[in-house]
């Protein structure tokens, strides 16, 4: 009997999205340049989830077909010519907000695979690569909040395991898979740089020392697989993360992990959060993607959503959550 796993979800949703994204690789292989910026009514596979650091209205949807600037879901405009696969991706907070991401290139791309680190600093419009060219394929990136310099990545080939930069992505160290077996999500404590949270098919796992060892998470002591975490900046004792058990689902933490409680949000076995993403200034707001394609708002912490995506389509706002 095949079990399902986040991977296999993934792969399963993903088959339409690269379609999607030969069919563009197609149309700029007969001449054809791509916008800057495009109005979309559907979303390839969400890989990546980032509410922007200077507009809470601003959310930042790294896709199987490029990025993505959502506005108050009203507004979907995709960016860039870049029409690449972005697989991690996280903006790096301050006065002047830094992309990065990292994936594969589209049909036309004479880059190197995987592409490695890219780095953006204009809002998404144009990348460049600035490490680890044909070595990483970050599926899982993290930035410390309290240090920007200091990044995590979970790479899952052509070296598969965890690295570690103190130098702003310039510069990575290969930690090792270290018993992690496959890691969905990484986050790091807004007040500390060495406190990193990893969500994967053996359950939460937590480092104090910076990556270099791992363990259990002793309040949450579910050996089930934990596909996506996120810590409030605004106030880091509020966590959630996304469990694949019905006993769990989403749960949250207001004791800095100490204890978790069910909100009521389980996608059932064949489906599980992909990302989640807060708002910066306001811990219950957040946003919460699926591997099927559906995209989620909450004001008050996921007890009640409002749809923004289904199944990769863009849903009129009317107010109703569910």
């Amino acid at each position: 009997m095949m079990v399902t796993t986040p991977r296999r979800i993934a792969l399963r949703w993903i088959g339409a999205a690269a379609a999607a994204a030969a069919l563009g690789a197609a149309i700029l292989s007969r001449g054809f340049w791509l916008p800057v910026s495009l109005p979309v009514t559907d979303v390839e596979h969400v890989h990546g989830l980032a509410v922007d650091p200077r507009d809470p209205r601003v959310l930042w949807v790294g896709t199987h077909a490029g990025l993505v600037r959502v506005m108050d879901g009203r507004e979907w405009v995709r960016v860039g010519r870049t029409r690449y696969d972005m697989m991690g991706f996280t903006i790096v907070p301050g006065p002047s907000p830094v992309m990065l991401t990292s994936g594969h290139g589209g049909l036309t791309d004479r880059r190197p695979e995987p592409l490695g680190l890219e780095m953006s600093h204009n809002g998404g419009r144009t990348w460049r690569t600035i490490a680890l060219a044909a070595a990483a394929d970050f599926h899982a990136l993290a930035v410390a909040p309290q240090n920007p310099a200091v990044l995590y990545g979970w790479s899952v080939g052509p070296r598969t395991g965890l690295y570690r930069s103190r130098t702003g992505g310039r510069e990575w160290e290969f930690l090792g898979e270290l018993g992690l077996g496959d890691v969905y999500d990484l986050t790091v404590s807004p007040g500390n740089a060495s406190l990193v949270l990893a969500g994967t098919s053996r359950g939460l796992r937590v480092s104090t020392d910076a990556g270099t060892t791992w363990r259990v998470m002793p309040s949450f002591a579910h050996r089930v697989t934990v596909t996506a975490i996120a810590i409030s900046r605004a106030d880091p004792r509020v966590m959630y993360v996304y469990a694949m058990a019905p006993s769990l689902g989403l749960a949250r933490s207001d004791d800095g992990g100490a204890t978790w409680t069910p909100v009521g949000m389980y996608l059932g076995k064949e489906n599980a959060a992909s990302n989640l993403a807060l708002d910066p200034g306001r811990p219950r707001v957040m946003y919460l993607a699926t591997y099927r394609g559906d995209l989620f708002h909450s004001t008050d912490g996921g007890l009640t959503r409002e749809r923004w995506l289904s199944d990769g389509t863009v849903v009129a706002r009317s107010g109703e959550h569910r």
